[in-house]
Parts: structure tokens; C-alpha cells; sequence
């Protein structure tokens, strides 16, 4: 490729030698000669200077003999990868797979070995189902959506189209559910299922629990980390940002736009307004108001500093009582 492709494909200003030939990307941390290397600020434009690549692209102008530049770096490293790196998948069915009877398949669809589909599952066109993933009987699955080995997705779930679900995630187990009474904790049976619309990708080792008698929604273009947990009923909007660890309680509602960020935990029953962003190791706890941002954790510190600091806490009700 030429750097006059790459900037024709990013749509930014090119500095330097068009004809320039480009060899591939590399990193600010270790720059490569012959490649193009993406750089959000100047302390990287200084690191990737010392590899001597063929080409910068970044958002301001700089001394370095070629560049292209763009108003967002990082959007255009994704329309960079997408072009030239671009994800392959393959097709067909393993003679090694199990598929259950009227399982209905469209153009394009890959079942590798040892994977499960059920009865009356239907797999829209370019379907991808990894080895040893089990697909419940009932289950739609959209076009273009990739379904990494070993996900487990429960009878009757709604995948949309170009879906992403990777490795370990469990979609449409049980929600924590019981009744406690006189006679004991009797387990209430779980009857709805889970609903992910179009665009959304699940990280590794996430789960979303159907829902009680309704569905459990992930909304389209949402983006869910690794090891998060999204409970039953929940109502997840529309392009939220759920990084790892979070875990949502039962019947919570976000509306578009909300990022949660590691290892927030939100209360059973909230509803978190449009735009509202939480940071890491928020608590939340009664319903939150659209276009804010919220927590309350306590970042790391000096270990024998909050060791001072806890003394005086655990001192606080009897120093207000003085009062």
C-alpha cells in the first residue's frame, strides 16, 4: 500500500511523499521502519521517531518528513485495520458439528467441529459458529454475526445481526431468582429469554441472564467487556460502554449513551439516564438523572497513609456526637 492510499481511505492531509510505500502498522512503543505508525499525542510522535517509520499519522502538524493528518487519530486506525487487516472467517459445516432438526441456514454460514445447534435454530447468511459453542434449540442468530468457541447461548435467544460473542460467554442462564418463605428458598423457573440487537459485541467470560418471563435486552451497538455481569430483566439502551467487571443486579435500565466503567455495580432496579457515565468502582444505588457523571471510589493510595485515614473514620461518629 501507498501512503497516498492510506490517506484517501482515513480522508486526512497528506504531508510528504505520496508514492511513500507502506509495509504495515506498528505501535508508538515499538515503531518499525517501513510502516505507518498511529500517533495520539506528541510524546508518541517522539517515541515512534526513534523506530525511523515511513510515515505518521496524526492530528496536529508535526516536523516528521511524511505524515497524513486526521481529525481523529484512533477512528482512523480502526478504517486502517479494517481495510487492511481485515478479519477472515471460514464457511461450511463439520462433519464433526451436531445440528438438531429444521435448523434453517443461510449463504456463507461456518459450524466448526464439535460445536451444538439445537431444533429450529435459524442462522442468517455468513453465520459463524466456533467449535464446542452450544446454540439452544429456538435460537435466532443474525446475518453476519460471529459466535467464538465455546460460548454457551441458551434455547430461545434473539441475536441480531453482526453480533459479536466471544469466548466463555454464557447467554440466557438462569437469573437469580427465589422466593424466600416459611417453607424454605424455592427457585423461581426463569420462562423469558435474552434479546441482543444488532451490532452489539459480548466480551470473553460475560454473562446476561433471561429474563423471568419477558426479555433481558442488550440494545444495538452497545459494547460489553470481558467478565461483566448483566442480570436478569435488565434493559441495556442503545451504544453503551460497559467496561469489564461491572455488574448490573436484576431489572436495571440505561438509557443511550452510558458508560460504565470497571467494576461498577448498580442496585436491582435503577434506571441510569441517557449520557451518564459512572467511573471505575462506582457504587450506584437509587436511579440517576440523564447527563452526568457519578461514583465515588476511593482510588489507591499509600497503604500506611490509608491506614491513618481509616483510624480518623472509624473515629467520625463519636467526633459528631461532641457536636
Amino acid at each position: 500500500m501507498k501512503l497516498k492510499d492510506i490517506a484517501d481511505l482515513v480522508g486526512g492531509e497528506l504531508r510528504g511523499d505520496p508514492r511513500i510505500e507502506i509495509q504495515g502498522v506498528s505501535s508508538p512503543l515499538r515503531p518499525r521502519s517501513g510502516t505507518v505508525v498511529f500517533c495520539r499525542s506528541r510524546r508518541e510522535v517522539e517515541s515512534a521517531r526513534k523506530g525511523n517509520p515511513a510515515a505518521l499519522v496524526v492530528s496536529e502538524d508535526t516536523d516528521y518528513p511524511n505524515y497524513v493528518k486526521v481529525e481523529d487519530v484512533r477512528f482512523a486506525l480502526a478504517l486502517f485495520l479494517e481495510r487492511f487487516y481485515p478479519e477472515k472467517h471460514p464457511e461450511g459445516v463439520s462433519d464433526k458439528a451436531h445440528l438438531g432438526e429444521n435448523v434453517i441456514m443461510g449463504e456463507g454460514v461456518y459450524v466448526g467441529a464439535f460445536a451444538y445447534v439445537g431444533d429450529n435454530v435459524q442462522l442468517g447468511n455468513n453465520v459463524k459458529i466456533y467449535p464446542f459453542t452450544y446454540v439452544g434449540s429456538n435460537t435466532v442468530v443474525g446475518d453476519g454475526s460471529v459466535i467464538f468457541s465455546g460460548v454457551h447461548i441458551y434455547p430461545n435467544t434473539v441475536i441480531g445481526e453482526r453480533v459479536r460473542i466471544h469466548s466463555g460467554a454464557v447467554i440466557g442462564a438462569d437469573g437469580f431468582g427465589y422466593c424466600i418463605s416459611k417453607e424454605g428458598i424455592k427457585k423461581l423457573n426463569h420462562i423469558g429469554n435474552v434479546v441482543i440487537e444488532d451490532d452489539v459485541e459480548i466480551g470473553a467470560n460475560t454473562t446476561v441472564d433471561r429474563a423471568l418471563i419477558d426479555s433481558t435486552r442488550v440494545g444495538r451497538h452497545t459494547k460489553v467487556d470481558n467478565l461483566v455481569m448483566i442480570a436478569h430483566n435488565c434493559d441495556v439502551g442503545e451504544a453503551n460502554i460497559i467496561v469489564g467487571q461491572v455488574g448490573l443486579s436484576g431489572s436495571v435500565t440505561t438509557g443511550r449513551n452510558v458508560i460504565l466503567a470497571g467494576q461498577a455495580g448498580v442496585a436491582d432496579h435503577i434506571t441510569i439516564g441517557d449520557n451518564v457515565t459512572v467511573v471505575a468502582r462506582g457504587g450506584v444505588v437509587k436511579d440517576l438523572p440523564p447527563n452526568g457523571t457519578y461514583g465515588g471510589g476511593i482510588p489507591a493510595i499509600e497503604w500506611n497513609r490509608w491506614k491513618r485515614i481509616y483510624a480518623v473514620l472509624m473515629k467520625l461518629p463519636e467526633l459528631i456526637r461532641r457536636r
